[in-house]
């Protein structure tokens, strides 16, 4: 069984387009259940559809890229009170500092918001699981690294497993623009977990599939690791 964990909860998870409701209420009964056994466990909320379309609606109307980031930042507020609700040993409110986030740790379950303009929520995640020496588990609308994006490219392969530095050439190539490429996470953020060779974990939004991974068992997503 998996012991601290940090887990990255994507947007596109929380709120696809419409809210998730079904979705958050089980996986709010998922960390409850671990925790209650004796798993830490941190949460950190994406902006998903949410963020894109305020994003989208301020760049239409003039407003800078710093602006546009605040924007997402606020959607990840939002979407990190709906993971504050569903849990329920989740501290009482949202937190925006790693710090704090880490100090209640196994006392509760630390929900984190985005706070940092320029990079995604998955940056705050990979901090936080650095400085927690704990996993990250990015969960996203797909069921892993693939080798294309899956939602494009019928072709595309799912990855088992992976280096960090194969993640890093990965994420290059989507920053690039180049056509196929699907990163999971940001640059920065790969690069944290890279740095300290945080064992990482990609999977989908599947919740017996993610039970089995916080037990040790066999599981369907990518693992991330440096030898």
């Amino acid at each position: 069984m998996l012991r601290r964990v940090v887990f990255s909860v994507g947007g596109s998870v929380i709120a696809p387009h419409d809210l998730d409701v079904d979705w958050l209420r089980g996986f709010g009964r998922v960390v409850d259940r671990f925790f209650e056994h004796g798993v830490e466990i941190a949460l950190v909320a994406g902006g998903g559809h949410t963020a894109r379309r305020y994003i989208d609606a301020v760049a239409e109307l003039g407003g800078s890229k710093t602006l546009q980031d605040q924007a997402g930042i606020l959607a990840t507020a939002l979407n990190s009170w709906l993971l504050v609700s569903a849990v329920k040993h989740a501290y009482y409110e949202p937190i925006s500092d790693i710090w704090r986030a880490l100090s209640y740790l196994g006392k509760y379950v630390p929900v984190l918001r985005g706070s940092v303009p320029g990079v995604t929520s998955d940056f705050s995640a990979a901090l936080l699981a650095e400085a927690a020496g704990a996993v990250f588990v990015n969960i996203t609308d797909v069921d892993g690294v693939y080798t294309k994006d899956p939602r494009v490219y019928p072709d595309a392969e799912l990855i088992a497993q992976m280096t960090h530095d194969e993640l890093m050439r990965l994420v290059d190539l989507a920053d690039r623009r180049v056509p196929g490429a699907h990163a999971p996470v940001d640059r920065a953020a790969a690069a944290i977990l890279a740095r300290s060779r945080v064992k990482t974990y990609v999977v989908g939004k599947d919740l017996r599939n993610l039970r089995r991974l916080l037990e040790g068992k066999s599981f369907v997503g990518t693992v991330i690791k440096t030898p």
